[in-house]
């Protein structure tokens, strides 16, 4: 506040103006705070970019299927008419001339079993408890009491066999009666054509094989079964039982082309069979139909286990594919024009490749980035080249046009430099989340570097804070 000065006289009061200070320290302060306030500002409102590191890892390709099974089955058909008896059992092995069912003409012979069975004097021999306790067994150790799906089938294949054991049992007792319908031709009984398993059902498809089988052949929807053993009577030439004939089978499955191309150079899978979870290994190979692709795999085990099933669920265990591991929200898609590897030449005063421009009655010698190649092609972008340039081939009055072919790439936006560049992947397998890509490619990326992890959120060449 100002001072006033009175004198003795007349009292006058003088005003002196106020003195104002600038503090170059607040000045400072100001502009740090403005600073401040600014980056902050841009921080919150720009598009934040978010940055993935490159690494090594492996993505398990367990899948699963419901694979077709092709054997080499014999569909045998009854000779005469008839009731008919089966005397092997169901899935079990017979050799050759080994009896496996037969046909009462008249009748008098199954009626008298049927007595013969029932009563019970019929008794079983202790090969024959044993065999019923393996049944047992062997289900037990199987079940499940989440997925018990198979119980029913099981409990009638037992009684099944329970009967077909009493009725063999009694037939075995019936002597002279017996013999003597033999000989009258009133009772005859068949033997295996070959050795092998034998299985009382058939749904058609007895014949494929990995040559015929057809797109519809793995459609399960569409499957149907007959039980044979379901028949009393039977006709002549109507199925009676069939035979596979070898331990050799295919399991079929279509699959997509993404592991096609994982798997097209191996020679061996690991499978899992998914109803009792045993595992194998089986060579593999593949087949290629109208516009799809289909795995072949070839074994020589586990066959019988699954003869009554024509779909077999498995799974296919892989666990090395292997390569660059990266996030699929990285992955871009973008277009090239493609130019004749033959129109390349040497430049006259560097040791860089390029090509030869015309520019109306000019040339002009360009250096394009190189982003990809093909054995005839080079993937180059819109930077020194544009559509409708005409490119002059080396020693010739040739000219190609550019953008007469483009093709697309799959890639991501590599940032090491500070700024986005694209580099093309090759990807090796794939799933919902990552992929796996070939490492030391020549145009791609490599281990450790650094990529956009939303690659469609970011423009090439885009500087990247």
């Amino acid at each position: 506040m100002g001072r006033r000065k009175t004198s003795s006289n007349n009292k006058t009061i003088i005003k002196y103006p106020k003195q104002y200070h600038i503090s170059i320290g607040f000045i400072i302060i100001g502009v740090m705070f403005i600073y401040i306030v600014y980056h902050i500002f841009t921080f919150v409102t720009a598009d934040n970019t978010t940055i993935y590191e490159v690494s090594q890892g492996s993505i398990s390709s367990n899948l699963e299927y419901n694979a077709l099974a092709i054997r080499q089955e014999q569909v045998v058909n009854a000779e005469n008419n008839g009731d008919v008896l089966y005397i092997a059992e169901n899935f079990g092995r017979v050799g050759a001339k080994s009896k496996v069912y037969a046909l009462d003409t008249s009748g008098d012979i199954l009626s008298s079993l049927k007595k013969s069975s029932e009563n019970a004097s019929t008794k079983l021999n202790p090969e024959d408890y044993t065999k019923l306790s393996n049944s047992v067994s062997n289900y037990v150790i199987d079940f499940d009491n989440i997925n018990f799906n198979k119980i029913y089938s099981f409990k009638t294949e037992l009684e099944s066999q329970v009967e077909q054991l009493y009725t063999v049992s009694a037939m075995e007792n019936m002597g002279e009666s017996l013999d003597a319908a033999i000989a009258s031709g009133t009772f005859n009984i068949y033997n295996s054509p070959a050795p092998g398993l034998v299985v009382y059902s058939v749904d058609g498809l007895e014949d494929l094989t990995v040559d015929s089988f057809v797109s519809d052949s793995l459609d399960i929807s569409k499957y149907s079964v007959t039980n044979l053993k379901a028949q009393e009577t039977i006709s002549a030439g109507q199925p009676v039982y069939k035979i596979i004939t070898s331990d050799h089978w295919e399991l079929v499955c279509e699959v997509d082309q993404t592991l096609y191309e994982t798997l097209k150079d191996e020679t061996y899978l690991k499978i899992r069979f998914l109803e009792d979870e045993v595992e194998t290994w089986s060579t593999i190979s593949f087949k290629e139909q109208a516009g799809k692709y289909y795995l072949i795999l070839s074994l020589d085990d586990s066959m019988d286990r699954y003869a009554d099933s024509r779909y077999v669920h498995i799974k296919l265990i892989d666990n090395n594919i292997s390569g660059l591991k990266i996030p699929n929200s990285s992955i871009v898609e973008k277009d090239f024009y493609t130019l004749p590897k033959s129109y390349m030449m040497q430049g006259n005063n560097d040791d860089e490749m390029g090509f030869v421009l015309a520019a109306g009655s000019d040339k002009k010698y360009i250096t394009p980035t190189i982003y990809y190649e093909t054995d005839d092609f080079y993937y180059v972008d819109g930077t020194d080249v544009k559509r409708g340039d005409k490119i002059i081939k080396p020693n010739s009055n040739e000219q190609y046009v550019v953008g007469s072919d483009m093709g697309k790439l799959k890639g991501v936006y590599n940032v090491n430099k500070g700024y986005a560049v694209f580099k093309q992947i090759e990807i090796l397998y794939q799933n919902n989340d990552y992929s796996i890509i070939k490492t030391g490619t020549k145009y791609g990326i490599s281990m450790y570097d650094h990529i956009v992890l939303q690659g469609n959120e970011v423009q090439e060449n885009s500087i990247i804070n």
